[in-house]
């Protein structure tokens, strides 16, 4: 069923905040990955969401869409608080620990901190589900086809590239690469650039998470490379950052030899998209159907599914694409 509309899209999905040197906290460090949990396991009734990145316009979409799932299905969710801090998501799941939850759905801001903390949930008779990747203790896990949806941005701007500019013309490239989801993300639009047009320039790869990220990295980026025909960025809200530097620099928005896109588009770009400027293209899938699984893949491990976990296929959408509309809509716009 559809739910509410939606005033942001999942870029945050890719968000990475700069962990440096941190490590769980837990008093109890179980060792040993992937261990069978100790205590029985049975129905759902009770799920933690663990999503960290919390001042994201994008969080209060999720929370109403998880909250509607979790009503549909008859179950109870729970929220954290984490503020995009490592040490603050590790201190509050070992405050969840003793609870009375039955699963958990956790956006690892480090998967490696979080690793014990994950068996010692599993070892409590509680399901693990990681949000965005993979992690040796887990049950299950909630991806979006991450490299697919880069290697579908990269050919398609390599592709625009030669019909447009030429096999030499420039790019940046915005990339994350601190975990899977942006490791990934950021090889698949490369490999599509270097397979559809080897000789493509690729003059800059620099992290850009947010806008604001993206516009500093870019403005100075393109100090450097004025002539830059490409953006691409592996974060979708940092295409939108990308974007307005490239007009900020003085690059008119229709321009012919000028091409931005991103993983996960946001609003501002399927708009620009939708008015014909060089926002040209963006991977795109149903925010409710991802978000519904936070509650759907837990209660489907405690009905006993074995093959739980789902990975959700991205659509590249263009100017040309009949739903940019309905998508644009979906979005609140």
């Amino acid at each position: 069923m559809r739910m509410s509309r939606l005033a942001a899209i999942i870029a945050a999905a890719a968000v990475t905040f700069t962990v440096a040197g941190c490590s769980t906290t837990s008093a109890d460090d179980a060792g040993g990955a992937g261990a069978t949990p100790a205590a029985e396991r049975g129905a759902v009734d009770k799920i933690l969401f663990d999503y960290p990145f919390t001042s994201l316009p994008v969080y209060s979409a999720i929370v109403g869409i998880v909250q509607a799932r979790a009503a549909e299905k008859g179950v109870e969710v729970v929220f954290t608080n984490d503020e995009g801090d490592l040490q603050k998501q590790v201190s509050q799941l070992n405050s969840n620990l003793s609870s009375d939850i039955d699963a958990v759905v956790s956006f690892p801001v480090d998967p490696a901190s979080l690793e014990s903390v994950a068996q010692q949930y599993r070892d409590a008779g509680k399901y693990w589900v990681t949000y965005g990747g993979d992690m040796e203790n887990q049950d299950a896990t909630l991806q979006f086809s991450f490299y697919d949806s880069g290697h579908q941005l990269g050919a398609d701007a390599a592709q625009w590239a030669l019909d447009n500019v030429g096999a030499d013309a420039k790019v940046i490239v915005l990339d994350e690469t601190e975990r899977q989801i942006g490791k990934e993300r950021t090889q698949g639009i490369l490999d599509g650039l270097k397979e559809v047009a080897p000789d493509l320039q690729i003059v800059a790869e620099q992290q850009a998470v947010t806008p604001d990220d993206a516009l500093s990295v870019t403005t100075a980026l393109l100090a450097q490379h004025p002539d830059v025909n490409i953006v691409l960025t592996a974060v979708g809200d940092a295409a939108q950052g990308a974007y307005q530097a490239l007009v900020a620099s003085g690059r008119a928005e229709d321009d012919a030899k000028t091409y931005v896109g991103g993983l996960d588009p946001n609003l501002f770009g399927l708009q620009k998209m939708q008015e014909g400027k060089f926002f040209r293209a963006a991977t795109y899938f149903s925010l409710e159907e991802l978000v519904a699984n936070v509650i759907d893949i837990p209660v489907a491990l405690g009905e006993g599914s074995t093959d739980a976990s789902v990975d959700i296929p991205v659509t590249l959408v263009k100017a040309d694409d009949p739903k940019l509309g309905d998508y644009i809509t979906e979005l609140g716009g």
